[in-house]
């Protein structure tokens, strides 16, 4: 689960596939040529022919979608400055559940058909996060959209992919109705880290690997700050 790769799930008895990319640490290299260390940033400005009747999502938001008989050419805005890692494509039959922060940026949870009600919560967090880091920092979220997706074949816990969020369908999707408590904690501080390496890590980036430690702890500890903040009565 490297790379550009197949995520492959049932849905109502069915097997069904997802294109999915990992690249952290050094594997944008397995899916296009490139200079994959952290410290060589670059803007990209990523195409995709994908199947007319898939979701096909990146980085930044779609500006041009062309449908031509069984595909369709989807063209995308270009991105920030950011590292190899920080590329993400998924392609494959979604949900999602959306909403915007009071400045007006998107944010969306998608999942497979048939579950967006499991994000939800997911939203929620997302929503309140954005707006308490942007304050936190005192620099807004960068990009113009955030999505964050569920994967069921994803080897990491999530991965925090420039306006792309990757994670591991335990780790975003909640169920009110047979959930655990503890679950929920756990989504919150998840999505919570996650969202924290939009600005720590992405848009400042640690210049080699050895330095990873400052960029996940800073991510852990503001983490379990904003969840304190959003749900004071679990006295996380």
């Amino acid at each position: 689960m490297k790379g550009f790769y197949r995520s492959v799930y049932e849905h109502n008895g069915e097997k069904k596939n997802m294109a999915v990319t990992q690249f952290e640490p050094a594997d944008a290299r397995r899916c296009f040529p490139c200079w994959d260390e952290p410290a060589c940033k670059a803007m990209f400005k990523i195409t995709l022919d994908v199947p007319s009747e898939l979701v096909a999502l990146s980085n930044m938001p779609v500006i041009e979608e062309k449908v031509n008989g069984p595909l369709k050419t989807v063209s995308y805005q270009e991105s920030p400055v950011m590292s190899t890692y920080l590329v993400a494509i998924v392609v494959g039959l979604f949900d999602y559940v959306e909403d915007h922060t009071p400045d007006g940026v998107k944010v969306r949870v998608y999942c497979q058909v048939g579950k967006a009600n499991q994000g939800k919560f997911a939203l929620e967090v997302a929503v309140g996060t954005l707006g308490l880091y942007k304050d936190y920092f005192a620099v807004p979220y960068p990009l113009p959209k955030l999505d964050m997706i569920a994967i069921p074949d994803f080897s990491s816990g999530a991965m925090e992919n420039y306006g792309l969020v990757t994670y591991r369908e335990t780790l975003l999707l909640f169920d009110e109705q047979h959930s655990a408590a503890s679950n929920k904690q756990g989504v919150a501080t998840v999505v919570a880290h996650e969202l924290a390496h939009q600005w720590f890590g992405n848009l400042v980036t640690m210049e080699w690997w050895t330095d990873l430690w400052l960029n996940e702890g800073f991510a852990t500890w503001v983490s379990y700050l904003a969840t304190d903040s959003l749900f004071p009565e679990w006295k996380i």
